[in-house]
């Protein structure tokens, strides 16, 4: 078999940990990148694992109105396909990251294409693309051999859009963790009380509602501070906050950190992971299973989760972690639950991080796209 994954990048998501998987186990998998206009990348990467080498090609990211760069992308995801075949890479497995990053599989007629869905959320696009968004999607979906989607939402959101949509294949691959590649730096946290956001700033990530309960927090639990680990446009307006707050001594921003291994050593040396999706705002978690609540799991820390994404509902049924509104006085309630018995949600916590693991999940996946 020979896979490529062609994927838009911020950071480190499925698409990444699917590459990892399949050369970790000597299978030829290329991984394409092209990075979002928000993305610190100004370039597009093409990784390939052949004949148990790796060897890489670049070339600048297209730049200019989104739609003008729509056509460029795609241009450049033939080209990358075309070098692939130029250095005897034979294509037989494409899987792209949603619709339009599976669309040069469809077209070019690759054996097996897979339309991996992280997100579908129209009402997020511009008016004026919306139908175009869905009409993609659904032409995707009725021609690709597998629609592979994080959440069982996805696929329900889906077909109330398109009555009727006929898929070939539908499996629920949900976003993963490294429990076991995590064993040696997995430990009980000396301080409890210390909190973590991962992920994207932006304004309905939740740390503005953190940093300003922050205050009362502390008055409850006189240890408490707080890591923000990512970046995003909000970042600078967060840091000015924090220090409007005064809570500059007990909250650090590490900014973008490209590696994931560096990541997940942060978030294990915390206690309690953050995942407060605003209901109000966040149009994306709600179809979703957002990557970082299976990031703290993973590193074996319980969560606190709006009821937003379905797998708030899970790690709350499975102990893992606490469901809070989003507010102040219940995300203290929250981390009160948790700090009460803070090595049964702990336990719980890893036990789910361990039924999540990536390597548990691709086998499955590739098993039932190979098998037919």
């Amino acid at each position: 078999m020979a896979t490529l994954i062609s994927l838009h990048y911020f950071a480190t998501g499925p698409g990444q940990e699917l590459f990892r998987y399949l050369r970790e186990r000597g299978e030829e998998a290329a991984l394409w990148e092209i990075p979002f206009d928000f993305s610190n990348r100004n370039f597009c990467r093409l990784t390939v694992f052949q004949d148990e080498k790796e060897w890489i090609w670049e070339c600048p990211a297209p730049k200019g109105p989104k739609v003008w760069r729509y056509f460029r992308e795609l241009r450049l995801t033939k080209k990358a396909l075309a070098l692939l075949r130029e250095k005897g890479f034979a294509v037989d497995t494409y899987i792209g990251n949603g619709a339009f990053d599976t669309l040069t599989g469809i077209r070019e007629k690759i054996g097996k294409t897979v339309n991996f869905t992280i997100d579908y959320a129209p009402k997020a696009q511009p008016w004026f693309l919306r139908g175009v968004y869905r009409a993609l999607d659904k032409y995707v979906c009725e021609r690709a051999s597998a629609v592979w989607n994080l959440s069982p939402r996805m696929q329900e959101a889906r077909e109330k859009d398109h009555p009727g949509l006929k898929c070939q294949r539908v499996l629920t691959v949900p976003h993963g963790t490294h429990y076991n590649k995590l064993a040696a730096v997995r430990k009980t946290p000396s301080d409890p009380e210390a909190l973590v956001f991962m992920g994207h700033l932006k304004d309905n990530s939740g740390v503005d509602l953190v940093l300003r309960s922050m205050p009362s927090l502390i008055e409850k639990f006189p240890r408490v501070s707080l890591t923000v680990a990512g970046t995003g446009p909000a970042e600078e307006g967060l840091k000015k906050l924090t220090s409007e707050l005064g809570l500059s001594e007990r909250v650090i921003f590490t900014g973008f950190i490209e590696s994931h291994e560096e990541l997940e050593k942060i978030i294990c040396s915390c206690a309690v992971g953050l995942a407060l999706y605003n209901p109000e705002k966040d149009v994306f978690s709600v179809n979703a299973d957002p990557g970082k609540p299976k990031v703290y799991l993973g590193c074996g820390l319980p969560v606190i989760i709006t009821d937003v994404p379905l797998v708030a509902k899970e790690i709350e049924a499975r102990g893992a972690g606490v469901i809070a509104s989003f507010d102040t006085g219940s995300l203290s309630s929250a981390l009160s639950e948790i700090l009460s018995d803070y090595e049964k949600y702990r336990a719980a916590a890893e036990e789910m991080g361990r039924a999540y693991d990536w390597d548990v999940i691709f086998e499955k996946a590739l098993g039932d796209l190979w098998a037919k």
